[in-house]
């Protein structure tokens, strides 16, 4: 894989790429006036597309793996055994909408194996960042998951996309009964930084449906990394290939599980 100096060097450039990309997201954030629709209640702007850009030619003039972005898709690089998975604008709607959650997400490693991840948060200037058994970090200080085990005491974000809309009825019954243990419901429009609240401690629990790599790669290492419990709907580690996620704090992962294997068949 990497050697010590070179995954220093990685994480370095991912922290560096993220900021580069974060100035540009604010550059637009307070002027943006147009955007584009690549379906039906899928948005991507300018503000993406500049991003991804910067990411992809800082990040492959340093290390030529595979790349793997939500706006320019699958670049096969000339060291294929690892790739960048990239988010430039996680949270678009939100963007479009001036609301103030918003990130940008990098990770590196292969389809079952991500080894460091980056997601910054440009409006409130922070970074969160892990290195596959080196713990989960807030900008410089460790973060560590929440140790809720009462879900009535717990929030948990909840998310679908309108693309996914046939799995409306599953959610809905999911929302319903994590709603009747007493649980604090929120969606909040931005896959890897809800992640990245799992393992701060923010939130206690996270899950969606139809996501894509880019989405759960770095969010995923980081909350594994500050402690707390990954899986797919089923309880298996299929999340990079199903887009389905539950992220907990680990207190309370099983009975997540478990409500949600109760209407969700494998996918």
């Amino acid at each position: 894989m990497l050697s010590e100096k070179e995954l220093e060097f990685a994480l370095s450039s991912a922290k560096e790429a993220t900021k580069l990309a974060g100035e540009i997201l604010k550059k637009y954030f307070s002027k943006l006036k147009n955007f584009e629709e690549k379906g039906i209640s899928d948005w991507v702007t300018e503000a993406d597309i500049e991003s991804e850009k910067m990411i992809k030619d800082f990040l492959l003039d340093r290390f030529p793996y595979s790349f793997l972005g939500e706006e320019s898709g699958h670049d096969k690089g000339k060291e294929a055994e690892l790739t960048w998975y990239i988010d430039p604008l996680d949270g678009t709607k939100n963007f479009v909408k001036r609301i103030p959650f918003f990130c940008v997400s990098v990770a590196l490693g292969s389809a079952d194996d991500i080894i460091l991840g980056v997601v910054y948060d440009p409006i409130n200037d922070n970074m969160f960042w892990a290195v596959k058994g080196k713990g989960a970090y807030l900008n410089s200080e460790r973060i560590k998951v929440s140790e809720s085990s009462d879900l009535s005491k717990c929030i948990v974000a909840l998310g679908l996309h309108f693309k996914h809309r046939q799995f409306l009825e599953p959610f809905l019954n999911v929302y319903r009964d994590v709603f009747m243990q007493g649980a604090g419901i929120r969606h909040m429009g931005s896959a890897a930084l809800e992640q990245c609240y799992v393992a701060s401690g923010f939130l206690d629990g996270f899950l969606e449906v139809g996501l894509s790599p880019w989405d759960v790669a770095a969010g995923s290492l980081i909350v594994r990394e500050a402690n707390g419990a990954v899986s797919d709907f089923w309880g298996g580690d299929s999340w990079l290939q199903t887009g389905c996620l539950i992220a907990t704090n680990g207190k309370i992962h099983q009975e997540i599980v478990r409500i949600v294997k109760n209407y969700f068949s494998k996918i």
